[in-house]
This record gives structure tokens, C-alpha cells and sequence, in this order.
């Protein structure tokens, strides 16, 4: 082999070994989303990811925004959209905020154990629902997406009591316990068990608790499914503005909405067929 050969025999060899690595680079690139975590995933981390300096550790919110249900017709898409609104403006007054989507009964449980956890006496605890809730013996139960309900008394045992839930918060010795119920809606389960459906039953208050629904007791939002959602908009709007705590604005907005539904609530009242 002469002398000039050899150098481009190694020259030749190096290309090629480069085009090799290179192609394998490649398919890792192509192969490396696949190891990413989930959308959903993302979605949840974001608000902790932003967090800025301004976030406070005694102000913690839990935001359960079921969309997708296999029982319903269509998707609640305002619920979705509105969890998104209000996790921004929550976020905004510096609440450490959870998103969870879709959740089951165990992934409602669960997430309602991370709050207990993070609530510390003194904080300020807040709780949004989105979805399908039915009442039950005067109580009212956020229904999770793979709950199974054919008869009331399923209701109990694949829903997650609202009540129950703000009585195991106030345990943690919380300054101020929020809940915001999104979720009175005609749904796909009552009609299995009832001629119409009964709405949610009043949620009871004491000196630490507020609670905003989005409708007057047994009444039912006829909307579901489409978009603007106006009652989380019309939270949003009145908390991302505001240099007030998010407390007072919620109490007021509570205290408003009480005068308006003495006013003009139209509800029929009927006592439930119990199972």
C-alpha cells in the first residue's frame, strides 16, 4: 500500500465511524420522548415549577377538575377550563397549587392526604371540585370517573363526601377552609335511580369555612359541556385584580351569592329516595 493510500483509507474509516454515531444519535433522539413523563404529569408540576417568590407555604389549594367521564355523552370541557383559570389566579396570591385531572376515588382520596398534609395550623386550605357531584342522605358526594352508580347507595360508596372532606381539614387546625363546588349538574347517574335530579344539598359553614357553589341547593345547571364557565370565570375575575386575600374575596363573593339565591331561588325541595 503506498503512503498516500493509507492516510485516506483513515480518513474514509473516520467518516464513516462519524455517520455511524451520528445515525445512532439519531434514533436516540427520536426514541428519548418516549421517556418523558405523561401530559398530565407536566400539567400538574407547572404551577410548582412557576412558583415565584411570593408563594406562601400557609396557603395550599386542591383542584379536582373531572372532565372525562365514560358514563357522560360529552366531555365537560368548561371544567377543565376553569381549573386552568383558577390554578393561575390562585397562583397569583401566592397559593401552593395541586392539580389533579380525571381523578378516580383512590386519586381523590390520595390527593386530599397530600393536602391534610401540607395544611399547618393557621393556613388558609382551599378546595375546588369540577364535575359531577350527587347528593345522598343530605350530604354531598363528588362522584370520581370510575365510580360504578346504579342505585343511590352506590353513591356512598364510590363518591368522596364534600362534608366529610372539610371536617377531616379542620383537624388540621387550618385558619380558613374554602370550598368551591362546581358541580351540580344533570348527570348520566341520577336518572338511574331518580325521576329528576335533586342538585346538591346545602353545605354546611362555620366561623372558619366558606362555601361557593355554583348553583342554589337542589338546583342543577343545565350548561354542562360548554364553554365559558362562568361562575369559575367570574371567580377568577374578581381574584386575579384584586390585591385583597384571596379569603376575604371569596367571602364576599359567598356573602353576595347567599342574598341573591334568598332572593330569587325558584328550587323545588324534595326529600330523597333513600336506598
Amino acid at each position: 500500500m503506498s503512503r498516500t493510500a493509507f492516510p485516506r483509507t483513515l480518513m474514509a474509516t473516520a467518516v464513516l465511524f462519524g455517520l455511524v454515531s451520528t445515525g445512532f444519535a439519531s434514533i436516540a433522539l427520536v426514541k428519548a420522548p418516549h421517556n418523558f413523563p405523561s401530559h398530565r404529569a407536566v400539567v400538574a408540576k407547572s404551577y410548582a415549577a412557576n412558583r415565584s417568590s411570593t408563594v406562601r407555604s400557609d396557603h395550599v389549594a386542591l383542584l379536582i377538575a373531572n372532565s372525562n367521564y365514560p358514563d357522560a355523552e360529552i366531555p365537560l370541557l368548561e371544567v377543565a377550563a376553569g381549573a386552568d383559570l383558577l390554578a393561575n389566579a390562585l397562583h397569583s396570591h401566592g397559593f401552593v397549587v395541586d392539580v389533579v385531572r380525571d381523578a378516580t376515588r383512590a386519586g381523590i382520596t390520595q390527593a386530599v392526604d397530600r393536602l391534610k398534609a401540607e395544611a399547618r395550623p393557621g393556613s388558609v386550605v382551599l378546595v375546588y371540585f369540577g364535575g359531577f357531584g350527587v347528593q345522598s342522605r343530605g350530604q354531598n358526594y363528588m362522584i370520581p370517573v370510575d365510580a360504578k352508580i346504579w342505585e343511590e347507595r352506590d353513591v356512598r360508596r364510590d363518591g368522596v363526601s364534600v362534608e366529610q372532606t372539610l371536617s377531616e381539614l379542620n383537624s388540621s387546625g387550618a385558619r380558613k377552609r374554602i370550598a368551591i363546588v362546581d358541580a351540580s349538574r344533570r348527570n348520566p347517574y341520577e336518572r338511574r335511580f331518580r325521576e329528576y335530579s335533586h342538585g346538591l344539598a346545602p353545605i354546611g359553614e362555620d366561623g372558619n369555612s366558606i362555601v361557593i357553589a355554583s348553583t342554589s341547593p337542589e338546583q342543577v345547571a343545565e350548561d354542562a359541556g360548554t364553554l365559558p364557565n362562568r361562575f369559575v370565570n367570574g371567580l377568577a375575575a374578581k381574584i386575579s385584580p384584586s390585591s385583597l386575600p384571596v379569603e376575604e374575596i371569596l367571602a364576599r363573593a359567598a356573602a353576595s351569592s347567599g342574598d341573591r339565591r334568598e332572593q330569587h331561588s325558584e328550587a323545588p325541595v324534595a326529600s330523597n329516595v333513600n336506598s
